[in-house]
């Protein structure tokens, strides 16, 4: 069975193991810290325009996009929805145009993929809908999102005060609070018989997105039966409850096919000193207090990029990659490195790891750096992920065939998996 560590813990890493997993390998996930997921909306985004499939095709060559393959972008997609669909999340849409995501400033945002449920402008613009107001509620504001959403074409119905019960007294309320108390059936049930009064003839409603983190799924559904109208949740600033819904289905998907997770534990890369350096022998994992080898046959690099430590920036004119010091493109002068404005593409988001199409980092020759050593999502060169709104489709197209690769590697038998644990 052939051994894959994956370095990181964002949306590119969780794919990566759980992808190589069902697929028959030993696989391992090493972390230092969570990831992003929790500043994420919860979307898949793939592309700003309308038709994300067509863009994408008209990319440069280096782009991950195209590096990867449309297969790739293909396969990825229909292969992470079955994982989230099998651990409590459903998604809608798929890659060939873009639904609008209502945020909680009251503007909208497109996404291929959108969670069951989200608040999309095509369908608040069919009928109206009231929005929610939770007293105490944190950073959640209905009239902005009123008046900003007036300005999309979507016209809300006044607000509806719902009352909240035993939530903190001592801070302000967070919607991970409420979506915590959700996954809790009496509490549950109890705000359920508040609310039911308040809501005679509301239709259509639409609330922070609270409904739980662990069983969103039936909670939202057991929640619209009762009140007996449609429910539409809408992301709040981080920690997003979206993002942390998605992070818990991945984790969920890792311990259904017996992926080992590491976290907390720093990375360094081993050559192979029997293949004269051109292989990884897999890393030193330091945690506190301790270190020791891990071995692998193939390792996948999904630490993401500057600010996200898969990339370090020093005080010195080089960029540097974290766990095996590979040669990284950027700005040569630190000056040019961002731009003047917040609001303009930052030079330094391009920066990352050149790679071919088996996903394999390249060196300052072109050729592989390491002939079993591969890379996915943010820690690549050639995508402005932010500006492109690129970001969770490069994640798991690239994740994919990184995959694929590591599993294609010469010498190494792959065992078809039957899936999950026996239980």
């Amino acid at each position: 069975m052939i051994r894959v560590v994956i370095v990181g813990a964002g949306l590119s890493g969780l794919t990566a193991a759980a992808f190589a997993a069902s697929e028959g390998a030993q696989a391992t996930l090493v972390a230092f810290g969570e990831g992003g997921l929790s500043l994420s909306h919860g979307g898949i985004e793939l592309w700003a325009s309308s038709s994300p499939s067509r863009s994408i095709k008209r990319l440069p060559k280096n782009h991950p996009y195209q590096l990867a393959g449309p297969t790739a972008l293909r396969a990825g997609i229909s292969r992470f929805r079955k994982l989230v669909e099998e651990n409590g999340l459903t998604y809608e849409g798929g890659i060939s145009s873009n639904h609008g995501l209502l945020t909680a400033s009251g503007q909208i945002r497109p996404a291929a993929l959108i969670p069951a449920g989200a608040a999309v402008s095509g369908d608040l613009q069919k009928s109206p809908a009231a929005i929610a107001v939770l007293p105490g509620l944190r950073d959640y504001f209905p009239d902005l999102i009123v008046r900003w959403a007036a300005d999309a074409g979507i016209k809300l119905r006044p607000a509806i005060e719902l009352p909240l019960i035993d939530v903190p007294e001592h801070r302000g309320v967070y919607a991970v609070d409420l979506a915590r108390l959700f996954d809790d059936l009496s509490w549950r049930q109890e705000i359920l018989r508040a609310w039911k009064p308040k809501l005679t003839g509301v239709r259509r409603l639409i609330l922070p997105a609270c409904l739980g983190l662990r069983n969103s799924r039936t909670n939202r559904t057991e929640v619209e039966d009762e009140l007996g109208l449609r429910l539409f949740e809408i992301a709040l600033l981080p920690p997003s409850v979206p993002g942390l819904r998605l992070q818990v289905a991945m984790h969920r998907a890792l311990q259904a096919y017996n992926v080992d997770v590491i976290e907390g534990a720093m990375a360094i890369g081993r050559f192979d000193g029997s293949s004269s350096g051109k292989r990884t022998a897999g890393l030193v994992i330091e945690t506190a207090g301790a270190s020791h080898s891990l071995d692998a046959d193939a390792v996948i690099l999904a630490t993401g990029g500057v600010l996200h430590g898969g990339i370090l920036a020093p005080q010195t004119p080089e960029f540097r990659e974290a766990v095996f010091q590979i040669p990284i493109e950027h700005p040569q002068q630190r000056e040019q490195r961002v731009s003047f404005s917040p609001f303009m593409a930052q030079p330094y988001q391009l920066a990352g790891v050149r790679v071919n199409a088996a996903m394999q980092p390249l060196g300052p020759d072109g050729k592989p750096f390491l002939e079993n050593l591969f890379a996915a999502g943010g820690i690549l060169a050639g995508a402005d992920r932010t500006g492109e709104g690129s970001r969770q489709g490069i994640d798991i197209a690239t994740a994919y065939q990184a995959v694929q690769s590591a599993l294609r590697l010469p010498g190494k038998r792959r065992q078809a998996s039957s899936g999950k644990r026996a239980k």
